[in-house]
């Protein structure tokens, strides 16, 4: 599933990859300047998030309360060198809950584990446009 969109379409794409993302862990990929937590922001923003979003590069882990109580779970794992950081984070334990995880920068989970995800690409093409290409591994 793929959509080409533009910085003024970014609802359209949230809706997209909202609707299209067949598990509640959404593993964002693309370049730096991709526009992947501009997207995030976005889904939050569907998902009625209260807080505002930010990016967690240095945090690594922000926890997002929806306007119903429910938690989404937004990490960027960029920093990340080995997958030893993903247990002692305790990265792994989130995926046992039923809560929404969203990962910008998921390759080190992609390439270590098996985990249940809708992996959605960001392509950068050009200035104004960026494609979306939904990959769903459940």
């Amino acid at each position: 599933m793929e959509l080409i969109y533009t910085k003024n379409d970014l609802n359209k794409a949230s809706d997209f990859v909202v609707k299209n993302c067949q598990s509640k862990n959404y593993f964002i990929k693309g370049i730096v300047g991709a526009g992947k937590t501009t997207l995030v922001k976005e889904i939050c923003v569907r998902m009625r998030i209260k807080d505002n979003v930010n990016s967690p590069t240095y945090s690594l882990i922000n926890e997002y309360l929806t306007d119903k109580g429910n938690s989404i779970f937004h990490m960027d794992l960029f920093r990340l060198e080995n997958k030893n950081e993903i247990h002692d984070l305790g990265i792994m334990d989130y995926f046992e809950t039923n809560n929404i995880i969203i990962i910008e920068w998921p390759e080190i989970l992609i390439n270590n584990y098996k985990i249940d995800h809708s992996l959605v690409e960001i392509s950068y093409l050009d200035d104004i446009q960026r494609k979306i290409t939904i990959t769903n591994n459940t």
